[in-house]
């Protein structure tokens, strides 16, 4: 990657000391000779005692001596760096680049082993940080301390000379993880280009004559899209183009309509160093991703889609609406247990307070409309009389009673609840509002997820779970029908907002801001 000046070599330094007292303490580094009394690397150390503490072990060793093992990690920490989720990183990084350049080799040494355990406890840390780290905040000032099992691994890959195989644990043995790494190899070596905005006076359709081409051609060119000589050497915008342009679309998220209107050149314009931002902050995401895909639902927020995998493959994809702005999506890791058939629906009371009682205040009649009751709660689920209630009068805030909403055709969760139970009490579902899937943007929902083929998804699941497809039917069925999986099912709610595929290179909009850069200037580490 750009950052790391890569190709610089080295001869293999291999340093044996036999110590009758080891000095295990700052001054056992100025004992072996590694650093000079006026060096302040020590200084800089977050984990001191055990950086000693590993050299020791290896007898007082060189670790980096490969110039391969140098370069994936630095490579590793790179990617970090671009992700810009703490600004460690890239003191260290700048650090190491410095003794290299200095052909400092003891001290790169050191840092490099010392920036090693950072990143192990970044690394093993981060799930237990993971809807907080990669989306918007960034790291704490002190993170804590690697894992003494995962720092043992790491001692015994250097001892073991298989240092190398370790390094490839930490991301680059993942083909998502490599695909990234390529992506952002290949923009960055356009980040210095002075590119001009494509920015036409009008919307473009086929037959229209083309502003500024060759602007439009290098911006095509940064998502992966080479625009062959003959379409190039046309003034006009033909229909190869037009293809071109749908692909363009398509990897950006947008209608797939061919024409160049307003969102398709804000994305055509979107910055370089923002591409290669979200691209490696959604390569540090990955590390959260299930990577196994033998039964297995996930549904991506910024994408609007969900796919479930079963034997390796995609038996069912869906667009789905997810969560507004005010009443996010969260990013969970549930199971589904069962398919719910003419489910009712316990309205949570923030709708019921935020949303049905200010509509009762104008619209008395809403209820009766939509199907929904009041209950005395849901342990004490006895019908009020809500025609004697006067919601004008009603403070929402303070209304003690619940509702509920029967089963039926105007039923917000349609004819099939797909039940994952968990403490956000967030579930997929059908829904009676089926043109809002037309939408190019779908966040709308109020937390929970609406998929656009339900019915179908439920016929999937049966086949795949074994069911009978009547089993699965809500016809004829009573409320709230109940149908267990043979199997749980894993699901997983992710924010992905770009990623390659086949070579080519996609990205969605930032729906909630979790691609944010954090600004906090706590996150900066004052060693």
């Amino acid at each position: 990657m750009t950052l790391c000046k890569k190709g610089t070599i080295w001869a293999g330094v291999l340093v044996y000391v036999v110590l009758l007292v080891p000095a295990y303490s700052q001054s056992m580094f100025h004992t072996l000779g590694w650093i000079s009394s006026s060096s302040s690397v020590e200084q800089t150390f977050r984990y001191p005692q055990l950086t000693e503490s590993i050299y020791s072990s290896n007898r007082h060793q060189l670790i980096w001596l490969q110039p391969h093992d140098r370069q994936v990690f630095e490579d590793i920490i790179e990617m970090v760096v671009l992700a810009e989720v703490s600004p460690f990183f890239e003191q260290r990084l700048q650090k190491l680049h410095a003794l290299r350049s200095s052909e400092q080799y003891y001290q790169y040494d050191l840092v490099a082993t010392d920036l090693m355990l950072a990143f192990l406890s970044y690394r093993e840390l981060l799930r237990e940080n993971k809807n907080t780290w990669l989306y918007g905040q960034g790291l704490p000032d002190d993170w804590g301390d690697p894992p003494p099992n995962i720092v043992g691994e790491f001692e015994t890959s250097v001892q073991s000379s298989s240092l190398t195989e370790f390094l490839m644990t930490l991301g680059p043995n993942s083909q998502s993880y490599r695909d990234y790494q390529s992506a952002i190899d290949k923009m960055q070596l356009a980040i210095n280009d002075e590119l001009a905005l494509y920015s036409p006076d009008a919307l473009i359709r086929v037959g229209d004559l083309i502003p500024q081409k060759e602007v439009l051609f290098a911006r095509l060119q940064l998502a992966g899209l080479t625009t062959p000589l003959s379409v190039k050497e046309k003034d006009w915008y033909g229909k190869d183009l037009r293809s071109i342009i749908k692909r363009f679309q398509t990897q950006h998220g947008l209608n797939a309509d061919g024409v160049i209107g307003p969102k398709t050149v804000e994305w055509l314009n979107f910055p370089i160093e923002d591409r290669i931002h979200r691209l490696a902050l959604n390569a540090e995401r990955s590390r959260l991703w299930p990577m196994q895909r033998s039964a297995l639902v996930v549904v991506n927020l910024p994408s609007f889609d969900l796919n479930y995998y079963f034997r390796g493959e995609v038996a069912f994809s869906s667009r789905v609406i997810v969560g507004k702005q005010k009443r996010k999506t969260p990013m969970l890791e549930i199971k589904m247990d069962s398919l719910v058939l003419n489910p009712t629906w316990n309205v949570p009371p923030k709708i019921m307070r935020e949303d049905i009682i200010p509509i009762l205040r104008y619209n008395p009649g809403y209820l009766s409309e939509r199907g929904i009751q009041v209950i005395k709660g849901w342990a004490d689920p006895v019908v009020i009389d809500h025609g004697a209630i006067q919601w004008n009068r009603v403070n929402a805030k303070t209304f003690p009673f619940r509702m509920r909403q029967l089963s039926g055709s105007y039923n917000a969760l349609g004819a099939y609840k797909f039940n994952t139970p968990n403490r956000r009490a967030i579930f997929l579902h059908d829904t009676p509002a089926k043109y809002l899937f037309d939408k190019q943007s779908r966040a709308f929902s109020s937390g929970c997820i609406r998929v656009q083929h339900a019915d179908k998804f439920a016929y999937t699941l049966a086949k795949t779970q074994g069911f009978r497809k009547n089993n699965i039917s809500p016809v004829g069925q009573q409320a709230n029908a109940r149908i267990p999986l043979k199997r749980r099912l894993p699901v997983h709610l992710i924010y992905k907002t770009s990623w390659v595929e086949s070579g080519r290179i996609y990205f969605r909009d930032d729906i909630y801001g979790y691609d944010t850069r954090p600004k906090s200037p706590s996150l900066a580490i004052k060693r």
